[in-house]
Parts: C-alpha cells; structure tokens; sequence
C-alpha cells in the first residue's frame, strides 16, 4: 500500500524523540513505522502514521520542521531471498530503489518493508509476486 511518511529534521540530543512520540499521542495518532538516521547535530526521523492529517496538523503547531512523501509499505515473506528477489525484479524494471526500511514479525512468517522510489505503483505491482 502506498502510504504518507513524513520526514522530521530534529536536533540530536535527549529526549527529542520522546516529544514527538508524546505529541502524537496526544493527538491519537498511531506510529505504524520509524526510521532514525544521525549525524553529529541533527536526526532524521521518517514516520509512518495512521492519521496523516492530524500528524501533520501536530507538527506545524509544534513548529517541528518536516517534508512529506509518498512511499509504498510491501508485505513480504520472512525468508532467505526475499529482499534479493525483489530489487532483482526492480533493477529489471529499471525502478530506482531510494531507501528501504524493514522489519519481521515475531511469528517470522514476514516482513514489512517501506520502499522509497521512483515508481511506487511499479513498487506495489511487483511487490505482489514476491
């Protein structure tokens, strides 16, 4: 499914996370994924949320400096060659892979992956026969 992540520009210290995760709750929205990337001064964090407009709406009251984009969130099987056979398929289509985050459920039957690229539709279509 092709979903809305929003990346946050945060500064790098204690307890900046855990005001962005306490604000969303606060306003009933749900982190469905997260990815944190470092650097010495500052943090990119990409969310993934159940309630986009309200997540939005958080972020530019708290004056939190943010972009958004669509990316495509896949459901693949927790095996060997998975990942393998998928950016195989999207080399072959020539769709340009930008990030990949994931990871597996407890049962280890699969994996969610977030795919960012440029061509999420072809993501979606070829993440199907995986």
């Amino acid at each position: 499914m092709i979903k809305r992540q929003y990346t946050l520009y945060l500064e790098n210290r204690p307890g900046m996370l855990a005001n962005i995760a306490g604000m969303l709750a606060k306003k009933n929205v749900n982190i469905e994924g997260i990815s944190v990337a470092e650097s010495t001064d500052a943090a990119l964090v990409q969310v993934i949320v159940d309630r986009e407009t309200a997540a939005r709406r958080a972020l530019v009251e708290a004056k939190i400096p943010f972009t958004s984009q669509d990316v495509s969130v896949l459901v693949l099987p927790h095996r060997p060659g998975a990942l393998a056979s998928l950016t195989a398929k999207l080399a072959k289509a020539r769709i340009n892979i930008n990030y990949i985050y994931a990871t597996a459920a407890d049962d280890d039957s699969q994996c969610c992956m977030v795919v960012s690229a440029n061509d999420l539709k072809g993501v979606e279509r070829i993440g199907k026969r995986v």
